[in-house]
């Protein structure tokens, strides 16, 4: 009986931890993919900005909470935008290269990283 009480608790144990472990990737991938997400409103910002006014911009933004960087940088017909979102421990960034054509702006390069 006691051999049966102890296999039993042995498999129970190990259905549990396997259940957390489950949990905690559930999690980080939804906190990755909360943080790529605010990293992408961040550079739409920044895009933003630059229809708004063609010239680097530096500054911080908080949305829900949670707070993203956004770093532009002009030179000229060209300019990048870097956007890096947290969220906890996690954290994306997002950058994308732009060309201006008249007023309006085409994009040569998005990547996440």
């Amino acid at each position: 009986m006691l051999i049966v009480a102890g296999v039993t608790l042995t498999i129970s144990i190990a259905v549990s931890l396997r259940s957390i472990e489950e949990l905690q990737m559930s999690f980080s991938t939804s906190q990755a993919a909360r943080s790529t997400s605010l990293s992408d409103a961040c550079l739409e910002e920044g895009l933003n900005r630059l229809r708004k006014n063609w010239s680097s911009y530096s500054g911080s933004l908080s949305i829900d909470g949670n707070l993203c960087i956004i770093n532009t940088v002009v030179n000229n017909g060209t300019a990048s935008v870097e956007a890096i979102g947290t969220i906890d421990i996690y954290q994306q960034k997002s950058y994308i290269e732009i060309n201006r054509v008249d007023n309006a702006l085409e994009v040569t390069n998005w990547q996440h990283y």
